[in-house]
């Protein structure tokens, strides 16, 4: 009769189970492994070359490649006659502040929300991780907010207030009375050939669309991320809200005080502005819900979510 060893038997079946999960492990890295190389190879073979495409397409409509339409304009129309004398708020200042705001704004309420007993450079790990996911959905919001204006900027072809000014028609110095001109060419000298061109694209307000955007997505975001009535300051986040807004709102405004648009131009542009804010939020940050943390990030007691300037306030 033959006996069997149950240490033996125990440690063959430990054993077993070891090997079942090593294999199950390496068959789960293998698949992330997979899934990860699929998606880098749809990056660079699609998303990558739509983007080249459609920034290409702006970069040539900015420059007068592709054709652009022309509304045409009313002889000595007083709408359009005034002087141009600078912007308040110049292109470089806001495409300079669209790109460099939510991206400090946003890292820098991760890294103070964020206390960990991890190292410092775990910790800029992680926030670095949920600053790219947030700002890439912005930067993604400002690319579809920016098309979506120069389309509607080409199709329209409106006249600017400092039209005659800028562009100097040639049509505009023969025709008489309030008769409507149809066709033109800038003769200006003083201005360079693409600043001409810009000004019969007032309708809408870029300025205006893209700031909203900016402007009020940090403001969303403090709020969703930050704000609580039991935080030790009540004032130091709708105070920076509304630094948020005013910032919106000096754009936006500027752009009639100069008279670089009209009315109308910026409340479409807000409208835009507006419509791409919701589609960021809601579609692409999912109203700013951070992921569920898993356990190869970190666990629940080795992570909390405080802030030196914001701590609720214990019982």
């Amino acid at each position: 009769m033959v006996h069997t060893n149950p240490l033996r038997s125990s440690l063959k079946e430990i054993q077993r189970k070891k090997d079942s999960f090593k294999r199950r492990d390496l068959e789960s890295q293998e698949t992330k492994e997979g899934r990860k190389n699929n998606r880098i190879w749809w990056i660079l073979g699609i998303d990558v070359p739509i983007f080249t495409l459609v920034a290409a397409l702006l970069l040539l409509f900015e420059l007068g490649v592709i054709l652009q339409h022309k509304s045409g304009f009313f002889c000595n129309d007083p709408a359009l006659s005034y002087k141009f004398t600078g912007d308040t708020v110049t292109t470089e200042v806001i495409v300079s502040t669209i790109i460099i705001l939510p991206f400090i704004l946003v890292f820098l309420t991760e890294f103070i929300l964020f206390d960990s007993v991890y190292t410092t450079q775990t910790r800029l790990q992680y926030v670095s991780r949920q600053t790219g996911r947030l700002y890439g959905s912005y930067v993604y919001a400002a690319f579809f907010n920016l098309t979506v204006v120069e389309v509607m900027k080409g199709i329209t072809g409106n006249p600017r207030p400092t039209f005659f000014d800028i562009c100097e028609p040639d049509t505009a110095k023969t025709c008489n009375g309030s008769e409507f001109v149809s066709t033109f060419e800038c003769t200006s000298t003083r201005f360079p050939s693409w600043f001409q061109r810009d000004s019969y694209h007032s309708f809408p307000s870029g300025h205006t669309s893209l700031s909203v955007l900016c402007g009020f997505f940090m403001a969303w975001y403090l709020q969703r991320r930050v704000f609580s009535y039991h935080r030790r300051s009540l004032l130091v986040v709708p105070l920076l809200q509304v630094s948020c807004v005013s910032y919106s709102a000096l754009c936006s405004l500027t752009r009639v005080t100069d008279h670089r648009h009209h009315w109308w131009d910026v409340l479409v542009g807000a409208a835009v502005g507006g419509i791409s804010l919701l589609y960021a939020v809601y579609a692409l940050c999912d109203n700013f819900t951070m992921p569920r943390k898993t356990t190869d990030e970190m666990t629940v007691s080795q992570h909390t979510v405080g802030s030196l300037v914001y701590r609720e306030e214990r019982n």
